[in-house]
């Protein structure tokens, strides 16, 4: 899945700090991520892995540090020497490049899953309506939907509706997916069906930063694992460092309540 470790990351992630209020949430993250690579976010509710996937798309702001998608920082500009934040049409343009799935679907109630999936290439990027029903209509069917084209979220099941969501952020061909905790909302029995969309994602070489508590999934398909607790990452490395032989002793005292 990864490509060489000489190839420039994807994302890169320096000293990033965020607060909300008096609440330091995130106490300087450095991470890359590189071209086709799966990393999987571990941590403890509240160790700021959410937080942290929001001020890559700049969903958050972040208060000190620099995130780059490629060679772009996202959210900000440097002018006269000093950081600014872009305007929102350059924000918007740079969050074209990321798809984002999140724990709820978000859906829009009164859309088709094919409706839902074409708005964004159609409104956003300005794609004809026939050419984006029709690659649409093919990423419903990649994630087994196919049979699901006019149905509403209504009709549909919790793991439907979350492969739904995964197909319409691959219509905007992004070069960088971002999954936050995308099965915390689903019954037990749906997991696998979205798990198994992820999976297949991956063949494929899109690169993938996803927070989870799936620790099979992040074994299975993780090229890397890196745990988070009180705003920093403790510890990172490929999933049988991370899992099998954790170093810090948060990691260690983690796994062994979950696993």
């Amino acid at each position: 899945m990864t490509t060489s470790m000489t190839t420039s990351p994807v994302v890169r992630a320096e000293a990033v700090h965020k607060y909300f209020g008096d609440n330091h949430v995130l106490k300087g993250i450095d991470l890359d991520v590189r071209p086709g690579e799966v990393l999987c976010l571990l941590g403890p509710s509240g160790s700021g892995k959410s937080t942290f996937l929001r001020c890559i798309n700049h969903l958050e702001t972040i208060h000190s540090g620099r995130i780059w998608l490629g060679e772009e920082t996202i959210g900000y500009r440097l002018h006269r020497g000093k950081l600014v934040e872009r305007s929102e049409r350059e924000i918007v343009r740079q969050r074209r490049s990321m798809g984002m799935v999140f724990q709820r679907f978000n859906l829009f109630p009164h859309r088709t899953a094919l409706q839902n999936v074409i708005e964004g290439p159609v409104q956003v990027k300005g794609e004809n309506p026939k050419s984006a029903r029709e690659h649409g209509t093919s990423l419903l069917e990649r994630v087994g939907l196919g049979d699901k084209l006019d149905a509403y979220p209504r009709q549909l099941s919790g793991g439907q509706q979350q492969r739904v969501a995964i197909a319409r952020a691959l219509a905007m061909e992004p070069q960088l997916m971002l999954f936050d905790e995308p099965t915390s909302a689903l019954d037990p029995e749906l997991v696998g069906e979205v798990l198994n969309v992820m999976k297949d994602l991956a063949e494929t070489g899109l690169t993938m930063i996803v927070v989870t508590h799936e620790i099979g999934f992040a074994r299975e398909v993780a090229d890397r694992v890196a745990f988070m607790d009180g705003g920093r990452i403790l510890e990172i490395g490929t999933p049988a460092e991370i899992l099998d032989a954790p170093q810090h002793e948060r990691t260690k005292t983690f796994l062994s309540r979950v696993l």
